[in-house]
């Protein structure tokens, strides 16, 4: 019974597709060509880490004409890289580009587990030192889905990255791997002989700790997302189905009362896997459209000031000389 639970946690059914089923590479949207580039990235376990770079581009050249803002979509633990298809065409049809991964483990990437955000934080980081570094981007903001979610959360509270991620929207996140588990653990008291009584569920949630250990190499318990919403400034969007039981929406609730940076919430109608209310998906498109606006407006200011500076050191540099 162990082994069940372990394999649900660090390896869920993978989904499998093939590079065909994601569409043709080139497409129209709303009188807009737009060209999908699928790509392979190597994290920093030299793993290769399947992506596809979503972007609007010229008619006639099929190239970006200038930078655009870029929304990198992270799937759930059993998702891939086509979870994205649900924004990816209201996102070029304003301007924005996708890029989707199948984190490590997932999909058609490399790598044997899931480890519900904790070594998908290096698979995040490669897709940003990729886009920092990309003439195509202008700026970059994040939407995670349940284990996407908690990743963007972990990357966005990082030193090294916090001030690439404009903005974010995460839905159906969870505060820490323990406490889904618990209170999953507390559903099936007497159901299981895993949890035979509730004096038993912390003693069974320890024991799965240690089988997660033993077989994928990470300790469940490091996956603290609630200390990482603590320490992030992005501006955020949470969101949660309220009749999610996989996640409970209070997950959300408690990092929305944590998070450290501009925050929003929308508790909607749904489960942990419906499809997400249109009035979700519009809220979520024009929450990183603003984030964008204000980065762009951000940098025109720097950009007056560099300009003024460089003038007033040209007039001082002609009075002296004069």
């Amino acid at each position: 019974m162990t082994d069940i639970f372990t394999g649900l946690i660090c390896r869920p059914p993978r989904k499998q597709y093939t590079v065909e089923e994601l569409g043709p590479a080139k497409f129209l949207i709303q009188e807009q060509m737009c060209v999908r580039r699928d790509m392979e990235l190597c994290n920093r376990r030299q793993l290769k880490i399947k992506g596809s770079h979503y972007l609007p581009v010229h008619a006639d050249t099929m190239q970006v004409t200038k930078p655009v803002p870029c929304v990198v979509y992270l799937h759930g633990n059993s998702g891939s890289r086509i979870d994205a298809d649900d924004i990816v065409d209201s996102y070029l049809a304003v301007g924005i580009a996708v890029f989707s991964i199948d984190f490590g483990g997932c999909g058609l990437s490399e790598g044997d587990f899931v480890t519900l955000g904790w070594r998908e934080r290096d698979d995040l980081e490669c897709v940003l030192d990729y886009l920092s570094t990309n003439k195509d981007t202008a700026c970059i903001a994040l939407f995670g889905r349940s284990m996407g979610a908690a990743t963007a959360l972990l990357v966005a509270s990082d030193d090294r990255y916090y001030h690439m991620i404009k903005g974010m929207v995460l839905d159906s996140c969870y505060t820490s791997v323990r406490q889904v588990l618990m209170e999953l653990a507390h559903k099936y008291v007497g159901k299981v002989p895993l949890v035979p009584f509730a004096s038993m569920v912390e003693k069974a949630v320890d024991l799965l700790r240690e089988a997660v250990l033993q077989r994928a190499g990470f300790d469940l318990d490091s996956v603290n997302i609630l200390q990482a919403a603590r320490h992030c400034s992005s501006p955020v969007l949470f969101g949660h189905a309220d009749d999610d039981q996989l996640v409970l929406a209070s997950h959300t609730r408690n990092l929305f009362a944590e998070y450290g940076g501009q925050k929003d919430i929308n508790v909607f109608e749904g489960d942990h896997n419906s499809i997400r209310p249109k009035q979700f998906q519009e809220q979520a498109l024009a929450f990183l459209q603003k984030c964008f606006k204000e980065t762009e407006e951000e940098l025109e200011v720097e950009e007056d000031i560099k300009k003024a500076a460089a003038a007033a050191a040209e007039a001082a540099a002609a009075a002296a000389a004069a």
